[in-house]
């Protein structure tokens, strides 16, 4: 059984992860345990541990990679998970890090790197990569022919009271993901038009194909993904979060049992490189913007 070293309290996903893996009944019970939790509010992190079944809460993010399996980054907030990270990969832990991968590209290309000089398994993703609607709408799309477009909608922000839920990273990431999803790797430039209700990013594809990324700053909760191709089109609307971090925590654990991602790290890459892209454009005014600039 693989055990897991948590780091981050703050998040509703340190729940929402353990809660598939720590009770009798839960659906992954078996596979994997969460055996320590740091958190920065250690109040919190022994609520949640009480509620969940987690051993041992620590005193420091390194004490909870100490005699474990896999890491995973789970703080809230962006800008909090590079220095977890990379404690993590130094130690030699496969290692997950959760939504968003990172705030600034610099970051991102650094863990990357140091991952790959450790030759340590690292994963990030938006969880919708593997909500159960798109994965059923990926088998459907083998019948459409070439893909000319795909069209994702989703929140821009957090409704949260912190401001750092602002960022665009923080929500926008997930549309970002389902657009990677569906339409793959190739994306060569973004133009985004932004008005006080919506950012709307064109994506452009060096062999033609185009993707809408429609980050909503009012939204009840959207997320939507439709993609159109030369012989047919599908549509996914994502409502079972249940099953999509279920469906992600799994490939994380059989990351650590067989020491391989289930995607290529170039793709966490390409898709914080569009977020990027599309912020930068918006905020110059609508200038198309190479993603190049972004992920090297």
């Amino acid at each position: 059984m693989i055990r897991i070293g948590m780091i981050g309290a703050d998040s509703t996903h340190t729940e929402a992860w353990t809660q598939l893996v720590n009770p009798a009944d839960s659906p992954l019970h078996g596979r994997a345990r969460v055996v320590k939790l740091w958190g920065e509010d250690r109040e919190q992190a022994q609520a949640k541990a009480s509620e969940w079944q987690i051993p041992e809460v620590v005193g420091t993010p390194a004490e909870a990679l100490a005699d474990v399996d896999l890491a995973m980054v789970v703080n809230r907030y962006g800008e909090d998970h590079p220095p977890h990270a990379r404690l993590a990969i130094e130690a030699g832990l496969p290692t997950f890090v959760d939504k968003p991968f990172a705030n600034e590209m610099g970051d991102v290309h650094s863990l990357v790197r140091l991952a790959a000089e450790r030759d340590v398994p690292l994963m990030s993703c938006s969880a919708l990569r593997y909500a159960g609607e798109v994965m059923e709408l990926q088998e459907r799309m083998e019948g459409f022919g070439a893909l000319n477009c795909a069209v994702v909608s989703g929140a821009a922000a957090g409704d949260f009271p912190d401001p750092r839920a602002m960022h665009p990273f923080f929500y926008g990431i997930h549309a970002t993901e389902l657009l990677h999803t569906l339409l793959g790797s190739g994306a060569a430039a973004v133009t985004t038009r932004r008005t006080e209700r919506c950012d709307i990013g064109l994506v452009h594809y060096a062999d033609g194909r185009q993707g809408v990324v429609n980050l909503l700053h009012e939204t009840p909760g959207l997320y939507h993904g439709a993609v159109y191709g030369a012989a047919g089109w599908g549509e996914a609307n994502i409502v079972d979060g249940d099953r999509f971090y279920t469906e992600t925590l799994a490939r994380v654990i059989q990351m650590a049992v067989s020491g391989e991602p289930p995607f290529p790290v170039d793709w966490t890459v390409e898709v914080m490189a569009i977020m990027a892209a599309l912020v930068r454009s918006a905020e110059e005014g609508g200038r198309t913007v190479q993603i190049g600039k972004f992920g090297q």
